[in-house]
């Protein structure tokens, strides 16, 4: 009896463990809606402004164009104005997929989301083809610190 209970026991934990390998991925790019629609749906980014909070509640398209596959690594530095960046670096085919995202989206926001919560909504302002990508914003120092470790983190998963 003690042996068919540790087998089913066994059995459940390889189940879950296969459940949570066939789950979405952890980082996400994702277009900003302009409507909200049936392909879309609502997510509220939370951004500390030095003295104050700004909420935004964006309609994120629920395709995903690219995940933490795309990705091989995201670091923080300061611009020459003096603010915090995020250097993104891509894999070979996130390169790829990224300058054909960035070239068919001008003028659009890409969501930035991390296990279902949105982080980030920078505009795309060129085609980025070089395998580089910088998010920059009213962020602190702290704020681009934890987006990149965020990134790193769903990266190495």
């Amino acid at each position: 009896m003690t042996k068919t209970i540790i087998s089913l026991i066994a059995a459940c934990l390889l189940a879950v463990g296969a459940l949570a390998a066939d789950t979405t991925p952890v980082l996400q790019f994702r277009l900003i809606a302009e409507k909200p629609g049936a392909d879309s749906e609502q997510m509220t980014q939370v951004t500390e402004n030095r003295d104050h909070t700004v909420t935004n509640v964006f309609n994120v398209e629920k395709t995903v164009l690219l995940d933490e596959a795309a990705l091989k690594s995201a670091s923080v530095r300061t611009d020459a104005r003096g603010h915090p960046v995020i250097d993104i670096t891509f894999s070979e085919t996130g390169t790829v997929q990224f300058a054909t995202v960035t070239r068919r989206n001008i003028g659009r926001q890409l969501g930035i989301v991390i296990n279902g919560t949105l982080y980030s909504a920078p505009y795309i302002r060129s085609t980025l083809s070089g395998g580089k990508a910088v998010i920059s914003g009213s962020f602190s120092k702290a704020e681009a610190q934890d987006l990149a470790k965020r990134i790193n983190s769903a990266i190495t998963k």
